[in-house]
């Protein structure tokens, strides 16, 4: 049996949930000017959450064309934590024991906890031992833009993912830019399977894993029917390959092409699609879990 997290039907919305403004003593533009950049005709972001440094900057309560959630960064430099779309901030920021009690907190209001780029400064800046103990996440960034140019760590975090959901932690990987000057934005994003445009209904898929992470690539179609798994790309200009990914990091399947099927046999555990594209981009489903 699959486990399916997305929705059969809706809209495709694209979004970044790791954004820094002036706010933030890294950021250097004002709320208005990231905002206008995110639903500007280039970039066409459906959806955005403002997340300054141990803070929660003040919002409208509608903004045309974008939908946009509040958000903070968590802590002042290690196990740094997305909170997205509360309603208020307090922590200790130097207290890096009471993740628990801020996971409980975001939840209780309503938002969603992701862990921050978990190699930013080196390969253990979140132990796996301290993430198997937490509860209450709905996930990681498998994939930070940022990373690669102001840290010595990695951007990507797929290794550490597979070894959570190896672990039985049912969490789902999200890619952003963590955006801090232009030239960064827009490199990183999330695709959101909804039921509609609106925060609510983003907020569900987001949190029930109806979406993909990408840094360029776009699919069409993704589905389980009885015990195959099945994918297509939007565009086919570049060649890509759709690796099938399973317990223990396994490469299961590789499929050349632009769309690419997968049959279940039932032992897997669970499953989850990586795609990489000739030019670099890559594009990450979330896991579908086999029973």
């Amino acid at each position: 049996m699959i486990i399916n997290p997305y929705l059969s039907t809706g809209v495709w919305l694209k979004g970044n949930l790791h954004t820094h403004t002036e706010n933030s003593k890294c950021g250097h533009y004002s709320l208005e000017t990231v905002i206008d950049m995110y639903k500007s005709y280039k970039m066409k972001y459906d959806f955005l959450a403002i997340t300054d440094h141990c803070m929660l900057t003040e919002l409208n309560e509608s903004y045309e064309d974008i939908i946009v959630f509040p958000g903070t960064e968590y802590k002042y430099r290690d196990y740094q934590t997305l909170g997205i779309n509360i309603k208020s901030y307090c922590d200790d920021e130097r207290n890096y024991d009471n993740h628990q009690q801020l996971f409980n907190t975001v939840n209780d209001q309503g938002g969603l906890n992701i862990i921050c780029h978990p190699h930013v400064y080196e390969d253990n800046y979140w132990p796996i031992e301290k993430l198997l103990q937490l509860n209450g996440y709905t996930g990681l960034e498998i994939y930070n833009n940022n990373v690669k140019f102001d840290n010595k760590g990695r951007s990507l975090a797929t290794d550490l993912w597979d070894n959570l959901l190896s672990n039985g932690k049912k969490v789902f990987g999200f890619a952003n830019d963590d955006m801090h000057v232009f030239q960064r934005c827009g490199c990183a994003f999330n695709m959101a399977l909804c039921e509609e445009k609106s925060s609510t209904s983003i907020m569900e898929s987001l949190r029930k894993g109806s979406f993909y992470s990408s840094t360029g690539i776009f699919l069409n179609k993704i589905e389980a029917v009885d015990n195959r798994l099945n994918l297509e790309l939007k565009h086919h200009n570049l060649p890509v390959v759709f690796k099938f990914i399973g317990y223990g990091g396994e490469v299961l399947k590789e499929v050349y092409g632009h769309e690419a099927e997968f049959t279940v046999l039932g032992n897997e555990k669970y499953v989850r699609v990586e795609i990489n594209r000739e030019d670099g981009c890559m594009a990450w489903t979330q896991p579908f879990w086999i029973k």
